[in-house]
């Protein structure tokens, strides 16, 4: 038996610190949270967790009940939204929702324009004289919202777009171009729709993995002006994106020395206890205080408040048999004089066998009381 405890014991160890393999969604789709790549968004989708609750989404909206008070993220979208999945944001947007649309070259302006919004994304890019290595990545020059700025060195963008015909909260410097006009442009703009609102960051890339080192405390401010701890991921309008596409991560796990000593600790008290009997003795006691402490009794009561359950007691569990061979299997410690008074209740379904009992040499009468006419 021992040899029993220490084999169950290693081959618990070896379970607690063997690799386990977990199967995640995998793909390759830009900005999909799912991409841990360099273009994908699993770092922000996880500053997104931290915060609070993420759903993703890889259905339409409509087929979704979004609920209210929460943010429907949606980063660089390739497919084009459906009436009915703008018909499902209006509602989330006028029941006090939030949504987030990132995007450079105006993919998601079918769904601005949808709403009924006058915003928009510009269709070409941003350029300026102020950027970070190379002239692809121009850096903003200015960003209002104090939520937004603290702690922000500086925040770089990646041939990003900008936003027209709304009032912005982060903007490029004086000198930007787009097209032939200079002047500074909103990359970042909000504004309220019913009950909700919606906000708009005109380059995806701030947000994609590759560019996280750079961005980390522009994001962690972002999520939380965001003003919510539920968030909706969309995955579904990411072209590439293949929700089947399955691959499998080991996740190594550690005992320290603390968790192994108690472990160990505790198998060698289970060795003592059953080497010495005192663990068989501490479970006969257990199962005779749960045997006459709580079963009889309990019997006793259902068959004096029953009668007719004495009958179908004796008849189940007390088949006919003799009493003799009955009480030769009794495990010892069982007192046959308790047991046969118990058994004898049951049968007259009283505590009393008709107005008379013998119990220890004394006598028991029950007298009917007397009236005085």
């Amino acid at each position: 038996m021992r040899y029993v405890y220490l084999f169950l014991v290693f081959a618990g160890i070896f379970l607690l610190i063997l690799p386990i393999a977990v199967p995640v969604i995998k793909t390759s789709a830009d900005f999909s949270m799912f991409n841990s790549d360099w273009a994908g968004c699993s770092e922000f989708a996880t500053v997104l967790a931290d915060r609070g609750n993420l759903v993703p989404l890889i259905n339409p909206y409509n087929s979704f009940d979004l609920k209210e008070k929460s943010v429907l993220v949606v980063v660089g979208p390739d497919i084009s939204f459906s009436p009915l999945e703008i018909e499902e944001v209006r509602g989330f947007l006028d029941k006090g929702g939030t949504l987030f649309l990132a995007d450079d070259f105006g993919t998601a302006n079918g769904l601005i324009s949808g709403l009924g919004l006058n915003g928009s994304f510009c269709d070409k890019p941003l350029g300026d004289i102020f950027y970070d290595k190379r002239a692809d990545f121009p850096v903003v020059a200015r960003i209002e919202d104090p939520e937004l700025s603290y702690g922000v060195e500086k925040l770089v963008l990646n041939v990003p777009s900008v936003i027209t015909g709304l009032a912005g909260e982060v903007f490029s410097s004086k000198v930007s171009v787009v097209g032939e006009n200079r002047k500074s442009y909103p990359i970042m703009a909000e504004t309220r729709y019913g009950a909700g609102r919606v906000i708009l960051l005109s380059d995806p890339d701030i947000l994609i993995n590759d560019m996280m080192a750079e961005n980390r405390d522009f994001i962690v401010n972002l999520v939380s002006y965001l003003g919510s701890d539920s968030f909706y991921f969309d995955d579904a309008h990411h072209r590439d994106f293949n929700p089947y596409s399955i691959a499998t991560i080991y996740i190594q796990r550690e005992l320290d020395r603390g968790k192994a000593f108690m472990v160990f600790a505790f198998v060698a008290a289970l060795l003592v206890l059953t080497g010495t009997g005192i663990l068989r003795l501490l479970a006969r006691s257990i199962v005779r205080f749960m045997v006459f402490r709580i079963y009889y009794p309990l019997l006793h009561i259902l068959c004096r408040h029953i009668p007719r359950l004495s009958g179908v007691i004796q008849n189940t569990l007390m088949p006919a048999r003799s009493e003799k061979d009955m009480f030769d299997e009794l495990p010892e410690g069982v007192d046959i004089k308790i047991l046969k008074r118990i058994i004898k209740e049951m049968r007259t379904g009283s505590k009393y066998d008709a107005g008379y009992e013998q119990r220890e040499g004394k006598g028991i009468r029950r007298k009917t009381k007397s009236r005085n006419w």
